[in-house]
């Protein structure tokens, strides 16, 4: 072996001099093309070319990081490649001016085809066989071009093989097919007529270019399943291309390989089809082992092509199916498996009668307690009863049921998550079901297994379980018929934890029952009700998931519908891209401007009495009673005047009053909940109108708009809006009567939006679903905002790369000038540095105003291209800047992060090079500081320049959420999970969100050092913007979790507050709030107004547990920012909905819908003084503690009060306040009192082929290996040694997919 490996070398050394003289004569053909087109295409014409006696290379041009140098150099034919037009450009412009070259060229594909320096006829005859593409026409090509360039006859060689401009392809076919007929005929050659097709859309190119392996791979696994598979290609020029394709053939679904073109028609099109559409994509960053250990599964050059787009016509669920290994594309074998199977689960929705179908449906347990279900401004108790009807009407054998039982039910279920000694009682009133452990363990040990391991290290083994009862999990569940309703379990071990924790694998409980619903229900679907569950926030990769990744595992190859709020578009991306979900959008809660009551509207009488009034004593004392009345209602901290300024300047006071309760009166308020697939009733529907037309309607009314609304919310339907509206849309008056043009246009408008309101198509948009038909996509938002979106749709969001638009970058500027003024005036300065909290679901609806507000703090201007997308970042000068320039730190949601990853890194970049200015401000200013304090803990200077850069800072990839909300309502409890200090809830919050994003770094964690926390320590002010008319500061947690959780961590930094303000997007025009004044008026025209509390108590059940939300979010802020909540607030809110000081009759309500909400409510309050945040007198707090003694009461007396910490854990209060403990709850019955329930059968003990993560190879079992491949390579290098004239760094052996 030495000698050989001695010999090897020394031949190695020898001139290569008879052979290189052999090869001398032999010419060389190249190819220039684009990183586009793979290897995998040339590597069999190489071959041919070296058995014909020359030789073939390629070169990929226009790759930023390489110089290929002179593509035509040394070449003796050249041909240039570009499959799209961009790829030809690029070639010829690697090339240079074509009529130059003085050899025979070719171009083929990226428009009209073109050649040179050769015989037209030749050159005519080379470019079919190059453009016809396939095996045969490109090893005939390769045969063709040594004679055409010795000016012989083509005439001996086969005739070129045209591709179709349409056509059929089928990887057992003997050809390509034409014609539909062609295709029906050979599969009744093959015994498969029968068989259910789908068709696939596919490019062309793949055929020409011999790219064919994840085609083969899906055939083979489609008729695996008893499908027939169909790939094909159409006329993207026709608006019916591809239903001519594929009706004819009777397809059952339809899958998007390619990247389509003109939406318009596709969308049309798929609309009219009425199939399931599904995307599946090939990776090409990476071989098929780094793609499953990627953070992200679709990288951002294809998002947009591949994933955004699509999604807009109303394709679902996006699988990569392929990735690229030694330049050719390659499938990924269980991806493969994952797109199949979903088809195959389609296509039976399809051809199973609805009474056969299985259904399963989840529901919430929000808020914490096992008393609440909920979701998002839906009535989620008569959702379900609506539905179980309409699903009983359209034939589902499912059993209608009304909202008590269906209330008792769910609570009854939810004690048994809560409480797992009542698991047994759950049996025995069949509402619950058995999974067996050993089927459970058998679908575990299946599982890869990294995949296994992890789950057992986090949760331990599967019969540790409380879910575990007498050797079974235990699945609570409501059976009605077919239909299974079942509580989605907690993420973890503990209810109300990992919410939103995408860094814990689901507890053993949660993924048993998603078991349970696959192989024990064998559910044809499943149902996700309302916004929103926790089963899409799970770990895995952001988009393009594995089938490994937990989401996957959950549902399966099961289809998923999920009925989502119109208003969410950001969260019900996540549903639709990791979720596997259709979404079906319903509308928000009908609107109504707020009005004046009690209070407000005896102030707004006295300051029209003051207005009439001529000066003297008389107009003095109504002056002195609309201050004493304003200060008794604590409008004048609303408003931040204390009384000594409204006494020095009542003018001003006056007026500042006046326009406040103007804005009240006519700020938009929902009202009580929605019901899916009802409209809201007519009266709603003319109030939301009215909302909907705005200040344009009552000026055609001649009305002033401030004015227009600042009235008792009872007189609103007596007034001239309100009136006009209901004598057109109601009474039957003709609207083409209407003399003035302006207001006939107005009203002809109302009719269109009521018509909207009116028709939710909610219902048939669920049933076309279940039945496997094609939901239709659409946008979402804020149905005042934007009146003419639809419900009953598949949500989609605009395209990423467009963000800011230029009208919102301009919006944003002006925005961030008012908060400039608004801060100086408040604290004498502007701010040097401001802490922007960012929303995905804030950018969808404003096209990106908070992010020119960004842009504008640090002077940078986006450049847009012809279609609107942003290239770059552009510097604005200081000179023109006009003053100096704002550090920022960019705290946005993770669900951002996914969805705007690309605005985050042009801004990184902007940053980093606003950071190499010589400036004394903004991040010249602040990087240069903390790259000090870096070098002097020890970093490398170097290293400690480009921390000092990063400015945006979220969680972990693959980690959603704060963890601060869950932190909060841990409360007092005195277990593991409470609070004592603000460190307790500051220190988690900076550890979680403290990993940054910049141009270089992407999800850094700096062991030592917290940047994020270093960078919030010369925050002066935060903000966040709020754009729905639906979501306030108190509707949802979030707002406090991110803002307030910014607040929270700079005071725990630096002892004191940052100034928090609100972008305030509602209307028009941005306006600026603090956020403590944003929350007082929420308050106010909400959720103290009798007019939302009365028809909140319309909603029952629902309304009552949306009323203990509001209380949970008051204590979010008010824990996380002291500052934004007062005690007059608190005490506000007890005299409402404790002592009802109102006379709404509430104790009635909550005794008689849901005690437990006003019981939490209470307990809430309780906590707020128990902490020292609320000095309640002392007749509120035996108010309090009477009213609670009196619910535990009510409650005990019905049999349903549980263990209290276990039953609302995190409200703590035994040690806070003394409470009694609560009643303990009866035992569990025994579970072996349980019938026995078979063992699951199907598909769950097949072993998964789901790979392993590669592990590290060990080096001392492939030594051996190594040593023979080494003598392998020297011996092919020196046979090929003679062959190559020059190293080029663009021959084959470089070349890159």
């Amino acid at each position: 072996m030495p000698r050989l490996l001695l010999l090897l070398c020394a031949l190695l050394l020898l001139p290569p001099s008879l052979a290189a003289q052999e090869q001398e004569a032999r010419p060389v053909v190249r190819i220039v093309t684009t990183p586009f087109v793979l290897p995998a295409k040339f590597r069999p014409m190489q071959a041919w070319a070296r058995d014909a006696g020359y030789r073939l290379e390629w070169v990929h041009v226009g790759e930023s990081d390489r110089d290929a140098g002179d593509p035509a150099a040394g070449a003796d034919f050249l041909v240039l490649d570009g499959p799209r037009p961009g790829d030809m450009a690029a070639a010829k412009q690697a090339v240079g001016p074509l009529a130059a070259l003085p050899i025979p060229w070719l171009s083929v594909g990226g428009g009209p085809p073109g050649f040179g320096n050769l015989p037209p006829a030749a050159a005519r005859r080379l470019i079919a066989y190059y453009a016809g593409g396939g095996a045969a026409n490109l090893e005939t090509f390769v045969a063709a071009v040594p004679l055409a360039l010795a000016g012989e006859s083509l005439d001996g060689l086969p005739p070129p093989r045209p591709m179709p401009d349409t056509g059929y392809y089928h990887p057992q076919a003997p050809r390509l097919f034409r014609e539909a007929g062609e295709v029906g005929r050979w599969m009744e050659q093959r015994g498969w007529q029968a068989r259910p097709v789908v068709a696939f859309a596919i490019s062309g190119g793949a055929i020409r270019d011999m790219q064919t392996a994840v085609i083969e791979a899906l055939a083979d696994s489609a008729a695996a399943r008893g499908l027939m598979p169909v790939f094909f290609w159409y006329d993207e020029r026709d608006p019916q291309g591809i239903a001519r394709m594929i009706r004819p053939l009777a397809a059952q679904a339809l899958v998007n390989l390619t990247h389509m073109q003109d939406g318009d028609a596709r969308k049309a099109e798929f609309e009219a089809l009425n199939l399931p559409v599904l995307q599946g994509l090939n990776e090409r960053s990476g071989t098929a082992a780094q793609w499953r250990e990627s953070l992200s599964g679709i990288g951002g050059s294809s998002a947009a092509v591949m994933l955004t787009v699509p999604e807009a016509w109303g394709v679902a669920d996006p699988v990569v199916l392929g990735a690229v290994e030694d330049g050719a594309p390659v499938p990924i074998a269980e991806q493969v498996e994952l797109l199949t199977a979903k088809l195959a689960r389609l296509v039976a929705l399809r051809t199973t009668p609805a009474g056969s179908k299985r259904l399963a449906l989840f529901f919430w347990n929000y808020p914490q307690g096992e008393k609440n279900l909920a979701a998002s401004n839906l009535n989620l108790p008569l959702s379900l009863e609506k539905l179980t009807r309409d699903l009983a009407a359209a034939g589902y054998d499912v059993a209608p049921q009304e909202s008590a039982p269906l209330i008792a039910a769910a609570q009854a279920m939810l004690g048994g998550l809560y409480r797992p000694e009542t698991l047994g009682s759950l049996l025995d009133r069949d509402l619950a079901a058995r999974l067996p452990l050993a089927t459970y363990k058998a679908w575990l040990d299946a599982l890869p297994a990294s995949r296994r391991e992890e789950l057992v290290a986090a949760l331990g083994p599967p019969e540790e379980s409380p879910a575990v009862v007498g050797g079974d999990f235990v699945i609570p569940r409501l059976m009605l018929g077919k239909l299974a309703i079942l509580p989605q379990p907690p993420r973890g071990r503990d209810p109300g934890s990992a919410y939103h924790d995408k860094a814990t694998p689901p507890d053993h409980r949660y993924l048993a029952t998603y078991l349970w619903v696959r192989e024990g229900q064998r559910a044809d679907a499943i149902v996700h009700m309302g916004t929103h569950g926790t089963q899409e926030w799970t770990p895995g990769k952001d988009r393009g998931l594995w089938a490994g990744d937990y989401p996957f595992l959950l549902v399966g190859d099961v289809p998923v519908f999920y009925p989502y709020i119109q208003d969410n578009v950001a969260e019900a991306l996540q549903a639709r891209r990791r979720g596997r979900a259709v979404t079906v959008s319903h509308q928000t809660p009908a609107f109504a401007p707020s009005g004046l009551y009690d209070e407000l509207r005896d102030i707004h009488a006295l300051i029209h009495q003051y207005a009439q009034l001529e000066a003297g004593p008389v107009r003095d004392r109504v002056a002195e009673a609309i201050r004493a009345q304003a200060r008794s209602a604590r409008l004048d901290a609303d408003m931040g005047w204390s009384d000594e300024a409204a006494a020095r300047d009542f003018p001003g006071y006056y007026t500042a009053l006046h326009d406040h309760l103007h804005q009240l009166a006519r700020t938009s308020i929902p009202l009580g909940l929605h019901v899916f697939g009802a409209p809201a009733t007519p009266d709603r529907r003319l109030t939301t109108v009215m909302q909907q037309l705005g200040p344009d309607y009552l000026a055609a009314l001649g009305l002033d708009p401030q004015e227009a609304f600042a009235e008792h919310f009872d007189d609103i339907a007596a007034s001239a809006p309100y009136r006009t509206l209901a004598r057109y849309l109601r009474e039957g008056e003709d609207i083409a009567a209407i003399a003035d043009p302006a207001l006939r246009e107005q009203i002809a408008l109302a009719a269109a939006y009521d018509r909207n309101l009116a028709d939710p198509g909610e219902t048939e948009a669920l049933l076309t679903g279940l039945a496997g038909g094609f939901v239709r996509a659409g946008a979402g938002g804020d149905p005042i905002r934007n009146p003419e979106i639809r419900s009953g749709r598949n949500l989609y969001a605009f395209e990423a790369e467009k963000v800011p638009a230029p009208a919102a970058y301009e919006e944003g500027g002006r925005a961030l000038e008012r908060m400039i003024e608004a801060h100086k005036a408040r604290h004498g300065e502007i701010p040097g540095k401001i802490a922007f909290s960012v929303f995905s679901g804030e950018t969808i609806r404003t096209l990106g105003i908070g992010e020119g507000q960004i842009l504008h703090a640090l002077g940078l201007r986006p450049v847009w291209d012809r279609g609107g997308r942003v290239e770059r970042l552009d510097i604005v000068p200081l000179e023109e800047l006009g003053r100096p320039r704002i550090d920022v730190v960019m705290q946005p949601t993770s669900v951002y992060r996914d969805q705007f990853d690309a605005f985050l890194r042009l801004l990184a970049d902007g940053i980093d090079r606003l950071a190499d200015l010589d400036e004394d401000s903004g991040p010249a200013a602040g990087a240069h500081d903390l790259e000090q304090t870096l070098i002097a803990r020890g970093i490398a200077p170097a290293r400690a320049r480009e921390l000092s850069r990063l400015r945006i800072f979220t969680n972990a990839p693959g980690d959603y959420g704060t963890g601060l909300p869950d932190a909060i309502a841990a409360g007092g409890s005195g277990g593991a999970a409470s609070w004592e200090g603000e460190g307790d809830l500051a220190d988690p919050f900076l550890a979680r969100m403290q990993y940054a994003y910049g141009a270089r770094d992407w999800g850094l964690k700096l062991e030592g050092t917290n940047l994020f926390a270093e960078q919030l320590r010369h925050v002066d002010a935060a903000v966040m913007s709020r754009s729905s008319n639906l979501h306030g500061l108190l509707s949802t947690d979030h707002p406090f979790e991110h803002l307030g959780g910014l607040s929270l961590a700079v005071r725990h930094l630096t002892g004191h507050s940052p100034a928090l303000y609100v972008t305030d997007m509602r209307g028009g025009e941005a306006r600026l709030a603090t956020a403590a004044s944003f929350l007082s008026d929420e308050l106010r025209v909400r959720y103290l107004n009798p007019h939302w509390i009365g028809e909140m108590q319309k909603e029952g059940y629902a309304g009552a547990n949306t009323m203990l939300g509001i209380v949970d979010n008051l204590w979010g802020w008010q824990v996380a920012d002291p500052g934004s909540v007062r005690a007059d607030q608190w005490q506000a809110m007890h005299d409402t909905y404790v002592r009802d000081a109102r006379r709404l009759g509430l104790d009635r309500f909550f005794e008689r819908v849901h005690p437990d909400a006003q019981l939490q409510m209470i307990e809430r309050m309780q906590e707020a003084i128990a902490r020292g945040y609320w000095q309640a007198d002392e007749a509120t707090r035996r108010s309090l503690a009477e009213r609670r003694r009196e619910l535990q009461g009510l409650v005990a007396a019905a049999g349903d009060l549980a263990n209290d910490a276990a039953r609302r854990r995190g409200f703590g209060l035994a040690a806070a306040t003394g409470a009694p403990p609560a009643a303990s709850s009866a035992a569990a019955a025994a579970a072996s009192a349980a019938p026995p329930v078979p063992p699951v059968m199907g598909r769950i003990l097949e072993r998964q082929v789901l790979p392993d993560p590669p592990r590290p190879p060990s080096l001392r079992g492939q030594l051996p290996a190594a040593i023979l491949l080494m003598l392998l390579f020297l011996a092919g290098v020196l046979l090929e040694a003679g062959s190559r004239r020059s190293s080029r760094t663009w021959e084959t052996a470089d070349a890159r997919a």
